[in-house]
């Protein structure tokens, strides 16, 4: 399931890869005016995940004063948008705790999906986690047989209640997350940190058009 460009990882600004942390101190050693009046700001290193990877960014404040959005420019450069412009040197970082969460149980039950298919001749081919669109996409191999989505469910419940650990591994210069034993994706995302977070989950919709199958899903709380 390829979710992300190759990323360099020997850069050790982006604190999300390797950290659950939300609270963090780091240095502004850029800030300038962009457009609609808001005011992009770089740092020395970020707790933000920028959006993409098929999942929105991070919120929260760096002194105090709300983060509008985040993106990743293509020098690999994660930009912070703000309404008011700040000085340059130290600043507190603090990400939106509930938001986090939200997107980061999204994701990974994500993989948790892909594994699971995965196991049974399918192949995942394109993902996306957003809230209350959250889907994959996989290719058809082996004559492989589509899911029922109570089997699905059942499945997913399972292995929720088996509460897999889930972890971040770097190997030669890409990042992998792992569920337990099931298997690991590369990925640049953000995840919980064992499938008993995932309580909620629920398999919306399962729709077979010729060699794709998509899988519909959501975390009810």
């Amino acid at each position: 399931m390829h979710e992300h460009p190759p990323i360099d990882y020997e850069m050790h600004d982006k604190l999300y890869l390797t950290s659950h942390k939300l609270i963090g101190k780091t240095e502004i050693l850029e800030c300038y005016h962009s457009e609609n009046e808001r005011y992009v700001v770089r740092l020395d290193k970020t707790l933000f995940h920028p959006q993409g990877g098929g999942q929105p960014c991070d919120k929260g404040t760096l002194n105090g004063h709300e983060v509008l959005h985040v993106t990743q420019n293509r020098d690999g450069q994660v930009l912070h948008y703000l309404p008011v412009s700040l000085p340059l040197g130290p600043v507190e970082m603090k990400i939106d705790q509930m938001h986090r969460l939200a997107h980061a149980r999204l994701h990974t039950a994500g993989h948790l999906i892909g594994h699971l298919l995965e196991q049974t001749g399918w192949q995942a081919i394109k993902a996306h986690h957003w809230p209350g669109e959250a889907r994959l996409v996989f290719r058809q191999s082996n004559n492989a047989l589509p899911p029922s989505l109570e089997d699905l469910s059942a499945r997913c419940r399972e292995q929720i209640q088996l509460a897999h650990p889930i972890s971040i591994h770097i190997h030669q210069g890409h990042r992998q997350i792992a569920i337990g034993k099931l298997g690991q994706y590369p990925c640049g995302g953000t995840h919980v940190e064992n499938t008993a977070e995932l309580n909620g989950l629920t398999i919306t919709r399962i729709k077979n058009k010729k060699d794709e199958l998509s899988i519909h899903y959501e975390i009810l709380d």
